[in-house]
């Protein structure tokens, strides 16, 4: 494990290692959570305000219900023609 020191103004530099794997440069965000004596830190992803929809709880499990019967091949696969047909009846 390795240590970090704290400046006077009780401020901590992230490793340039561990900025490179977390992606974090220069002027990103981090939220903070202290969670058993301990300090977390996760970088904020920015989401357009347009897209926003597609994170919220329900359209996410939505998106797990599709994958789950998608990967246990539980799906159609239909010829364009017959689907345009089977949309109009």
């Amino acid at each position: 494990m390795k240590a970090l020191t704290i400046s006077s103004k009780g401020q901590i530099a992230i490793p340039k290692e561990i900025r490179e794997v977390l992606d974090i440069k220069e002027g990103d965000k981090l939220t903070y959570k202290l969670e058993k004596g301990k300090i977390v830190l996760e970088p904020i992803v920015s989401i357009p305000r347009s897209q926003a929809y597609f994170w919220t709880p329900e359209v996410q499990e939505k998106v797990k219900k599709a994958e789950g019967n998608f990967k246990s091949g539980n799906f159609k696969t239909h010829e364009i023609d017959k689907f345009v047909k089977e949309l109009k009846d």
